[in-house]
């Protein structure tokens, strides 16, 4: 396996998440060979916030979710924690809410990073912003991380997200 991913992006994919970035005016589709290699239907295999050096499993070892990112340049992502439970009441929606994320927007690339200028969004405060993500394709297999942030999970630590993909098949 390669090493970690470079941490020089701006936003983060968390929940409850850290929001740093700005609108931008029309996102490009990606056309080279590299960016080719995201477009598709990927499964999620596991979801973690790393602080310090400690990668933990908010979502639990086998969370649920999918990310869809077309050659016209849409991304749409959706997770959930495993083992979610039904609810009606105020507290349970809640416990819902935190327990996913979910958004889309057109997305470009630039390097190894793709950048979703989010359109719609779980969290309004999501929509208009850029996520940054870094990635890399290694097969069928999508490793994505976020730039080292202040937490807003873990007061006074600073921490980053590890998301891994499969492609479906």
């Amino acid at each position: 396996m390669k090493p970690p991913l470079p941490a020089t992006a701006k936003s983060d994919i968390a929940a409850p998440p850290l929001i740093v970035g700005a609108a931008i005016s029309s996102p490009v589709p990606a056309a080279d060979s590299d960016a080719d290699a995201l477009i598709g239907t990927w499964k999620l295999v596991s979801w973690q916030v790393v602080v310090g050096n400690e990668p933990r499993n908010l979502f639990g070892a086998n969370p649920r979710g999918y990310l869809i990112l077309t050659r016209e340049g849409r991304a749409v992502a959706i997770t959930a924690a495993e083992n979610r439970t039904a609810g009606t009441g105020d507290a349970e929606r809640a416990a819902l809410h935190k327990s996913m994320l979910a958004y889309s927007g057109k997305y470009r690339v630039e390097g190894h990073d793709f950048i979703t200028t989010v359109d719609v969004s779980w969290n309004e405060s999501w929509n208009g912003i850029e996520q940054r993500r870094h990635y890399r394709v290694e097969g069928d297999r999508l490793f994505i991380e976020s730039a080292p942030a202040p937490s807003i999970l873990f007061p006074g630590r600073t921490d980053f997200r590890r998301i891994v993909w499969d492609r479906e098949k």
